[in-house]
């Protein structure tokens, strides 16, 4: 249950299973008893089946029987099993490595598991026979004879090493290799098989199942007693065990069989080389040791691969660059840095080049390879009108025509005359010379200077030395802006260029020719002479064949009476909302009133109101305005900034006035994007701010002002009553006006609000808020008169 649950096969918990105790053959057993097991459990598609309930019930009774023998190493091998399983079917979570990763060799062992990989196992148990393998007690063999006369029988060496033949009987093959068994068996099994004297069957020994051995590693991260296949090698042991600790060999380890060491082996032979000699196969006893390491030094800077490298008595540093795949590409291979340690402090050494091969390291030493420096010892170089400008190689005399040449010459446009070269003093200032390039490019011996390194010559282009010639174009065309000036330019050609005349264009272009002199008189201060043209037809170039001169400053005039249609927008209880365009400049309210058809039952005509846009000048003299009174108040308020950056104006409209006269005052001219908005009547009127509960009331008519206050319940602790305002639906507001002690109270109309404001902490003084916003106010009622008065 737990293998199909976890999606492993049997193969894959062999390791554990073997290391619990189970002997080879128990384990063959219960592999064929799962096999067969699973066959008689698949279902008509081929795949596995499983009845909970009857696994749950088996499983049971199993537990029952082995609780009755041993109940607690039943409940300890469960649940390890259960771990291990649960081990494979989920993510490894991220562990500490065994080994410091700065070691060389450490990426050997600290990506090996606990336990070795299944997938290793299984590859390992279906490998072929080795040739020199030798069969012991334990192992299981496959003997098969075939031709004429035939046998196939799978056989165990037993704690004897003989193997029990049928119809032969036993024959002693325990400690021979494949070979040598073979070659026994068959003397062996002429009698019984006669057809094996004379070549008519063959005889095959394989193993099948192999024996368990027993090997004990000492030194190692995991250190213990190792039950493994007889095919395990060295390495593979080494591996399970987790490798040498911090403190251990990589080149010194010791095999040890019959108390004797046979081999030292030496890990760096895989590392650096992959000469596996050192990976013998193990037999039953054998013991590894791993002992400290002697000699280990730390290289590190710009190296391939810098970290701690185990140096034996023969090595030199040569060696260790070799371990550490030699230089980077950005060393300085020159020489390398020491740091050694003395008898009562550290030491530096120079390490040349030269002695890489005889330099023996010490205990503890440090080399530190550095970073090659970031400049030229040979280059120069050349810049400008040249046709190859680049770095090149300095070579022994080479002079400034070789370099020239090396760039492919000047280019057309060079200016030949004279050269500019940067050389490099001795302590790294700058130095400029002016040369003969035209002399250079003769070879004249006494231009021709020699090259030094981080020489560069700078050839100048004579449209560079040359002022940028330009003219300007602007007014009615449509790429308007600077040109270049070329010889031979004309108008007609500019205008083209720029891609002709806009629709606005008038017949009339003036021309302002620079006036160039040397000096400038009293009578005489002008800096232009302006030329006036009068064309026919702005559709025809006929008459534009006149010729441009350098920095002319080129005006195509707008007609006088072109003008764009501008729109303006009828929002709300109307018999035709939407864009209207305008008929004149001076169109106001009363004019586009007509136009739109009349309103509707519901509209409210004293709701009424303008909203106009401001221009991005505008926006920006109210902003400014506003900054400026802040720092005079010190006052870094950002709310009220806000306020006076809105993007449009509120315009009050008293719609029954200007209806009835028409062209007054109180009749707004109209401007581009205004939106004139005529609400729907709304019979309520709001009461908000310092009352004890803010609310909307049914407009009536035989309510005053203080009526609608005290049905909001009255004024609240803090009124300021005597500031107490309405605003209208059209935002028109209005106060209580006093008069020799009479109070006129505002009249209320649909639609409006009554707002009480709470009485402020110190009535003497008014706010820099107050002052910013009643300068806004002011700003917008004079950009507002100023419109009116300009009819």
């Amino acid at each position: 249950q737990q293998l199909a649950l976890q999606n492993v096969t049997i193969d894959q918990v062999r390791p554990l299973l073997i290391n619990r105790g189970l002997s080879l053959t128990e384990f063959s057993k219960l592999k064929k008893r799962i096999e067969t097991t699973q066959l008689s459990k698949k279902s008509s598609t081929g795949k596995l089946r499983i009845d909970e309930l009857e696994l749950e019930e088996r499983r049971t009774k199993d537990k029952k029987l082995i609780l009755d023998k041993d109940a607690l190493m039943q409940q300890e091998l469960e649940q390890e099993l259960e771990d291990s399983l649960l081990g494979y079917g989920k993510k490894k979570k991220e562990i500490k490595p065994l080994i410091d990763p700065r070691i060389y060799g450490a990426e050997l062992f600290n990506k090996t598991p606990d336990d070795l990989d299944p997938q290793f196992e299984s590859n390992l148990f279906n490998m072929a026979t080795p040739v020199n393998y030798e069969v012991g007690p334990g192992d299981l063999v496959q003997l098969v004879v075939y031709g004429q006369q035939e046998l196939d029988e799978e056989l165990e060496i037993t704690r004897e090493g003989n193997m029990v033949v049928p119809r032969v009987g036993i024959v002693k093959i325990g400690g021979m290799t494949v070979e040598a068994a073979t070659a026994k068996l068959k003397s062996a099994m002429s009698q019984a098989y006669p057809t094996l004297r004379t070549g008519a069957s063959k005889i095959s020994l394989t193993l099948g199942e192999i024996r368990t051995i027993h090997i004990t590693v000492v030194g190692a991260n995991k250190s213990g007693t190792y039950d493994v296949p007889s095919l395990y090698s060295v390495y593979a042991v080494l591996s399970q065990a987790g490798g040498p600790t911090n403190l251990g060999s990589f080149r010194n380890i010791e095999l040890v069989r019959n108390s004797k060491v046979i081999r030292t082996i030496d890990l760096y032979r895989l590392l650096a080389k992959g000469d596996q000699s050192d990976n013998l196969r193990l037999i039953d006893n054998d013991v590894i040791r791993i002992p400290a390491y002697q000699t280990r030094v730390e290289l590190s800077g710009q190296v391939k691969r810098p970290g701690l490298y185990e140096v034996i008595p023969s090595e030199s540093f040569a060696d260790i660059l070799a371990f550490a795949g030699g230089f980077d590409d950005t060393a300085y291979t020159a020489s390398v840095k020491v740091i050694r340690k003395g008898d009562k402090e550290r030491e530096v050494k120079d390490l040349p080049s030269s002695n890489y091969n005889s330099f023996m390291p010490a205990v503890g030493d440090q080399f530190v390879v550095n970073r090659i420096l970031n400049r030229y010892s040979n280059r120069v170089k050349i810049n400008g009108a040249v046709f190859r400008p680049d770095m090149y190689e300095l070579k022994p005399g080479m002079k400034i025509s070789d370099l020239i040449a090396l760039a492919d010459g000047p280019a057309e446009d060079a200016f030949l005359d004279r050269g500019i070269l940067i050389r490099q003093r001795e302590d790294l200032t700058k130095e400029m010379m002016s040369v003969n390039l035209l002399k250079i490019i003769q070879k004249d011996p006494a231009h021709d200077l020699l090259l030094k390194k981080e020489d560069e010559l700078l050839v100048s282009s004579i449209i560079d030395l040359r002022d940028s010639l330009k003219v300007t174009l602007q007014g009615e065309v449509r790429i308007p802006g600077e040109y270049h000036f070329v010889e031979g330019m004309t108008l007609k050609a500019l205008i083209l260029h720029a891609g002709g005349f806009t629709d606005a264009a008038s017949e009339n272009i003036e021309i302002a020719h620079l006036i160039v002199r040397d000096s400038v008189g009293f009578s005489d201060t002008r800096s232009s002479e302006i030329q006036n043209i009068r064309i026919q037809d702005t559709l025809s170039f006929s008459d534009l064949d006149l010729p441009v001169k350098p920095y002319d400053v080129i005006t195509v005039r707008k007609k006088p009476a072109y003008n764009k249609l501008e729109t303006v927008l009828v929002v709300g209880q109307v018999q035709f909302p939407g864009p209207y365009a305008l008929k004149d400049a001076k169109e106001r309210v009363s004019d586009l009133f007509k136009r739109i058809g009349g309103t509707l039952p519901d509209a409210n005509l004293d709701g009424a109101y303008l909203k106009r846009f401001k221009t991005e000048e505008e926006k920006k003299r109210i902003a400014d305005d506003a900054r400026r009174m802040q720092r005079l108040f010190a006052d870094s308020s950002s709310n009220v900034l806000s306020d006076v950056e809105k993007e449009f104006d509120r315009i009050p409209l008293n719609m029954a006035a200007l209806l009835k006269n028409p062209g007054s005052t109180a009749d707004v001219i109209l401007k581009s994007r205004d939106e004139l908005i005529i609400p729907k009547l709304d019979a309520q009127v709001r009461v908000s701010g310092a009352v004890l509960q803010s609310t909307q009331i049914p407009f009536e008519d035989n309510k005053n002002f203080r009526s609608y206050i005290y049905s909001a319940g009255g004024f609240s602790r803090d009124a300021w009553r005597r500031s107490a305002y309405i605003v209208y639906a059209n935002g028109r507001a209005s106060t209580t006006k006093r008069f020799l002690g009479i109070k006129n109270y505002p009249r209320v109309l649909p639609g409006a609000e009554i707002i009480v404001p709470k009485e402020p902490a110190s009535k003497g003084r008014i706010s820099t808020g107050e002052i910013i916003g009643l300068s806004s106010a002011i700003a917008s009622l004079a950009g507002v008169a100023i419109a009116l008065l300009s009819l």
